[in-house]
């Protein structure tokens, strides 16, 4: 055994362990750190540009001296007080929306900003004193505006910048003469140009670093796992945490695949194929270690390997695999030989654990050096198309299949089939119509705060779930956010400085926090218009409470509209999202017939298994609203049906990393195996076909054919032995998809049985 690490570095290990791998490991590539800063940064640097640009210019300011009127001084601070929210939007519209892969991109992005701004900041401001024409605008101009989502994230900002320019024109309610908007364009251009030259000074995106950035995040939460997992291996009731902190590193690991297709991530010569496949091998072994280590924590284990187990797992938490595999060996050498004839089937089950995860500490050692050389290789070019795509640095969640599921007809009584941003645009026009007369109705002249929650519903929520919720969580980020900001405003007072220190917290705060609650945004911004409002000497209790009136006025509509018009269920696009995940495993399976009795390569089955990690992710992110409701409740059967959906995606894995001895030399013609794959290809044909449908046919289980193939092989090595452990991963396989099309009421047969396995309890998803 090698010594133990000096103290210091036991203490450094702790700090890291307990305070820099969370922090590192909650926010991949430090995306929501980065876009925080840039932010806060963007919007300070905005606030002093545009404040020396009214000083200097005295754009849209009134002569002033002894005597004048206070009405003058008013108007002059008012339009100043223009001028500093115009840049803060600006500010903070470029860095949530504009997030292309890039630099030219981005700029191309940026420079598209005034040309919807300028139009819709113009007329707004027309109109402003024409308030029922101003109206039917805005209504007109946020349907317009969320039909441009059809264009991609240029169209999604052109429709965001338009309705922040025609509030800021209603803002100025008709008291800008028409002669003076080139001042107001004036600004908004110097605001563009503030944000342009922070983006490209201090965030402008270099790909390479966001690569390293993502990988330290991976390794924080490979770490984390292992951490984890010592804590499961000691008390099991930890093991849901457990799973959480599998789908994170799973999270991390696709973002990284993403990245290694753009060749400027890599140093020149680096193959992306090749570390793709290494991260791949080292996840799953990773994976597999934790897994191991939550089962044998429930078994009665000698404490001779229970200590070796935790050495292990305690040493790979620390970075420390050479002392990791060396407990491995202890751990192997104590379980061999397996007994040929156990006292109890729980010391088989243990023997065989045991062994499994020492051999899984082993694979990932091998796989971290591997990965570490392959890194410094020049393998020369090498074509690789990742599973999974990044939207501003993130997968791209339920925005994908949402979109699929809009377009594909539905079943009776589910809707029509409609683009999604045609169903984004009618639902829009009419509740932000509702709530203008709602919040008209309450009052006419803060009734914007009710079209703003109308708004934001539809913006970066894609099924009628995640609307309702996004609804949901802004009314109580408002009510939140008023008693804070009322908090805020009794402890600022008139201390101008102060109170941008206050805006600027309260935004970064917001916008690091909201990926993992659109609350604190909320939060945040209400803080912030307490404090705009107390600038413009109009702030008081009882108008942060008509701001939540209103934004709870805008929320119902919002509800209403998204539940009754042209909604898209969650329930669909989970199917969708579902019948994916189910295919990409099918598209596996076919590929291992190849590799089974074709004498394909089986190392190229990885890119297949990755596919099936990217639908299992975008499965999840569609779940979210129906899986809990926002109150917390569990929704059974989509808790069940994404356990059976986890099982097939870990036997999958599996399966490709088994496939790699089963190389070409020598493929094999038995009639069982191909048997075996015509039958489960067609089952998954079943199941897919069922999440669209009345299932009208069974699910028939391979089990029999791939027991009798696996017993073929009981006694051979080599290849043959690996094709054993391959067959006993297909028939898991089978065994997971056959409980989860019992949970979704499709009949299971066995090959050789005319019986159906029914379970007539459940009823379809």
């Amino acid at each position: 055994m090698s010594t133990a690490p000096p103290a210091g570095h036991r203490a450094i290990a702790r700090l890291r362990s307990e305070y820099l791998d969370p922090f590192l490991g909650s926010d991949p590539g430090l995306n929501r750190l980065r876009g925080a800063v840039q932010a806060a940064v963007t919007i300070a640097a905005a606030i002093s540009v545009e404040r020396w640009f009214v000083v200097t210019t005295h754009a849209l300011q009134q002569p002033v001296g002894p005597g004048t009127p206070a009405a003058v001084l008013e108007a002059n601070h008012l339009h100043l007080v223009v001028a500093l929210l115009l840049g803060a939007m600006v500010g903070m519209v470029s860095t949530l929306t504009v997030a292309d892969a890039s630099a030219r991109a981005q700029l191309n992005h940026m420079l598209l900003i005034p040309i919807p701004m300028v139009p819709a900041l113009t007329i707004g401001a027309l109109l402003g004193g024409h308030h029922t024409v101003s109206l039917v605008w805005l209504t007109v101009l946020m349907g317009a505006g969320t039909w441009l989502r059809k264009f991609g994230p240029w169209g999604t900002t052109a429709g965001t910048v338009l309705f922040f320019g025609d509030f800021l024109g209603f803002f100025l309610r008709g008291s800008l003469p028409a002669r003076d908007l080139g001042w107001l364009i004036a600004e908004l251009l110097v605001g563009v140009a503030v944000a342009t030259v922070v983006r490209f000074t201090l965030f402008c995106p270099r790909p390479r670093r966001a690569l390293v950035r993502t990988q330290r995040s991976y390794a924080a939460r490979a770490r984390r796992l292992a951490a984890i997992a010592v804590e499961t291996f000691d008390d099991p009731r930890r093991e849901a945490h457990l799973q959480r902190q599998l789908v994170r590193l799973n999270e991390a690991a696709l973002m990284i695949d993403a990245q290694l297709a753009d060749p400027a991530s890599l140093p020149a010569g680096a193959a992306p194929r090749v570390l793709h496949e290494r991260l791949f091998d080292l996840e799953l072994s990773l994976s597999n270690l934790a897994r191991l280590a939550a089962k044998l924590g429930r078994l009665p284990v000698a404490e001779s390997r229970r200590r070796s187990i935790r050495a292990a797992l305690v040493a790979v938490a620390g970075d420390d695999l050479p002392t990791a595999r060396l407990h491995a060996q202890e751990l192997i050498a104590s379980v061999q030989p397996i007994p040929a004839a156990p006292t109890s089937d729980a010391e088989a089950q243990v023997a065989v654990l045991a062994y499994r995860f020492a051999d899984s500490v082993r694979m990932l050692a091998e796989a971290m050096t591997e990965w570490l050389q392959v890194a410094e290789t020049d393998a020369g070019p090498d074509a690789f198309e990742p599973a999974a795509t990044l939207s501003g640095g993130w997968l791209p969640g339920s925005a994908t299949v949402a979109a699929t599921a809009s377009a594909q007809p539905a079943r009776p009584g589910e809707g029509i089939a409609l683009s999604a941003h045609s169903r984004a645009a009618i639902q829009m026009t009419l509740a932000v119509g509702g709530a203008v007369v709602a919040g008209s109705a309450l009052s006419t002249q803060r009734y914007y705060w009710a079209v703003i929650a109308a708004f934001i519903t539809f913006t970066g929520a894609n099924t009628s779930g995640e609307q309702v919720r996004k609804a949901l969580w802004r009314v109580l980020g408002t009510l939140i956010g008023v008693v804070i900001g009322s908090v805020a405003v009794d402890a600022v007072g008139e201390n101008t400085y102060a109170s941008i220190v206050v805006i600027l917290a309260a935004l970064f705060v917001g916008i690091y926090l909201m990926r993992i609650s659109y609350a604190f945004l909320v939060v945040g911004i209400t803080v912030t218009v307490s404090q705009l409002y107390l600038d413009l000497g109009e702030f008081s209790d009882s108008l942060l409470l008509l701001r939540l009136a209103e934004t709870t006025i805008g929320a119902a509509v919002a509800i209403a509209v998204v539940v009754l018009v042209l909604p898209l269920r969650t329930h669909r696009v989970v199917r969708l999202a579902l019948r994916r995940h189910v295919e990409a495993i099918g598209m596996l399976v076919r590929d291992t017939g190849q590799v089974l009795t074709a004498g394909a390569d089986g190392a190229t089955i990885r890119p297949g298994a990755r596919r099936i990690d990217a639908a299992y992710q975008e499965l999840l992110a569609t779940a979210r609203p129906v899986r809990r409701s926002v109150f917390g409740s569990l929704d059974q059967q989509t808790a069940t049906m994404l356990h059976h959906a986890s099982a097939a995606r870990h036997f999958a894995r599996n399966l490709a990393l088994d496939l790699r001895g089963c190389g070409a030399a020598a493929p094999t013609d038995d009639a069982s195996v191909q048997a075996a794959i015509t039958c489960m290809l067609g089952s998954i044909e079943v199941l897919a076909a069922a999440l669209s449908a009345a299932p009208d046919r069974p699910y028939v289980r391979a089990a029999a054919l791939l027991c009798r193939a696996e017993n073929a092989r009981r006694d051979a090595s080599g290849v043959f032995a690996q094709q054993r452990l391959a067959l006993a991963d297909l028939r898991l396989l089978d065994g997971s998809l056959a409980e989860l099309a019992a949970t979704l009421a499709v009949p299971v047969t066995e090959q050789d049985l005319t019986t159906p396995i029914t379970h007539p309890s459940r009823t379809a998803l």
